[in-house]
């Protein structure tokens, strides 16, 4: 027996390495993409006022209509009824195309245009009018489910009226007499409301917001009336006090105190004269032999 020890090599066949592939670098990058896409968003929104929101919104909601006004916002029963456009941002109405609204001869699309050329012209003379484009700022002029909206707020430095009285500063009085040079034309009626704020009289005074309020809405519809706005065109003349805030998050402030006039179209006519229509005198009768009173 051989006294050398036998030895054993083994050899072993090493596989080289696979090559990862660089798919997951390119999936991360998109989603890093993505998020930052995504927070910028948040970012630039969180710097954005209600107006803009919604003029944002209503180009989303159909992007042709890019002058589209953002108070065609509707509420109640068609809010989040399924629109035409293809993304449905609810509570939107679609903007007339065409001569719709006229199909069942209610001659809405042409109502809306009319209105349209009366904000058009009334914007225009207050860019015309040195004395009144410096209040450019303190009007709010919208077309609205209702009509056509005129707000005149008020402001800190140039407030429309005296404070706690109903007698309007001179600037105001011949602003809203232009307002009622531009009306005048309508066939339409016409609602004012005088708003306040919150900041109150004593609580023993017979005087309060509401008296305020109801006798600021009257004292604009005598200038109206002379800027040349017939006086059967006034459907009414209330006073809102507090009760709708322009600003709802600061009840005090200065803007909230405003006049508000809306030309009427022929459906908030009529909402408004059936809350005012008066019981007919056969029904009166009826109900007397009922009680037998």
């Amino acid at each position: 027996m051989s006294d050398e020890q036998s030895i054993i090599i083994k050899r072993l066949n090493k596989c080289p390495h696979v090559a990862h592939g660089g798919a997951w670098k390119i999936a991360f990058a998109d989603f890093m993409t993505a998020a930052m896409a995504f927070f910028l968003m948040l970012w630039v929104l969180g710097g954005v006022n209600d107006e803009e929101m919604k003029a944002m919104a209503e180009y989303f909601r159909d992007p042709t209509v890019i002058e589209a006004s953002p108070s065609t916002l509707v509420e109640s029963k068609e809010a989040g009824q399924t629109a035409d456009a293809m993304i449905d941002m609810g509570g939107f109405k679609d903007a007339p195309k065409g001569t719709e609204g006229d199909e069942d001869g209610s001659g809405k699309a042409n109502e809306t245009a009319q209105l349209e050329a009366m904000k058009d012209a009334l914007e225009q003379k207050i860019d015309a009018s040195e004395a009144l484009s410096q209040f450019k700022e303190q009007l709010k002029i919208d077309i609205t489910p209702n009509g056509l909206q005129i707000q005149i707020l008020d402001d800190r430095k140039r407030p429309m009226f005296g404070s706690g009285v109903d007698i309007p500063k001179e600037y105001a009085s011949n602003l809203l007499r232009e307002v009622g040079s531009v009306l005048a034309s309508t066939t339409n009626k016409i609602s004012i409301a005088g708003h306040t704020d919150s900041s109150g009289y004593h609580a023993s005074s017979e005087y309060t917001n509401w008296e305020l309020s109801a006798d600021r809405a009257n004292a604009a519809r005598r200038l109206l009336l002379d800027g040349g706005v017939n006086s059967d065109r006034i459907a009414q003349a209330v006073g809102m006090a507090d009760t709708i805030p322009f600003d709802k998050e600061n009840p005090y402030n200065p803007r909230n105190r405003r006049i508000s006039i809306i030309v009427l179209n022929k459906e908030a006519e009529e909402r408004l004269r059936s809350l005012s229509d008066a019981p007919q005198i056969e029904d009166l009768s009826d109900q007397t032999l009922l009680t037998g009173h």
